[in-house]
């Protein structure tokens, strides 16, 4: 059980603050709106009591972060035509080489519940179960999205390499 203190927020800030623009950054696609995602998820954190385990404190900071974004984006206090540098200057890791870069666009361009499960997976290093908790979905339901997600990057692959 893990007691949320000024101490825990701090360290999970730490841990767990690069995460979280990245999820909102991938959603708002505004440097200044994820940071201030970010800001407001650690703000709803320091609000809890406690949690199960470090792997629920992180689930619901992927959830809170999320639902905030597209809060966000139904709220219009963003623009919706974002200029094609600033979405080049905003994607999600600096991958180490060309090919890297490559995969990391095209696993962008995957529709949203498959882009968000691949890239939980791969880029968080998460489970299945956890990706299922915080995205509130059944396990069978992630596995499902992870196979559809790595067929259609397959079949991309298989498109750019003609």
């Amino acid at each position: 059980m893990i007691r949320i203190t000024q101490e825990t927020v701090g360290a999970m800030f730490d841990e767990y603050a690069d995460m979280v623009y990245r999820i909102a950054l991938n959603i708002v696609k505004s440097r200044e709106e994820a940071q201030d995602i970010v800001m407001e998820t650690f703000l709803a954190l320091i609000k809890q009591d406690c949690f199960d385990g470090e792997s629920h404190v992180k689930a619901w900071l992927i959830r809170t972060a999320q639902n905030k974004a597209l809060n966000v984006m139904k709220s219009g206090r963003i623009r919706r035509n974002i200029p094609l540098d600033e979405v080049l200057e905003n994607t999600l890791s600096a991958p180490v080489n060309e090919s890297e870069h490559e995969l990391l666009d095209l696993v962008m361009r995957l529709p949203d519940k498959l882009k968000t499960t691949v890239y939980m997976f791969y880029y968080e290093d998460m489970t299945a179960a956890q990706i299922a908790f915080a995205l509130g979905i059944s396990e069978n339901t992630v596995y499902k999205r992870l196979e559809r997600g790595r067929s259609a990057l397959k079949i991309s692959l298989e498109e750019d390499a003609i």
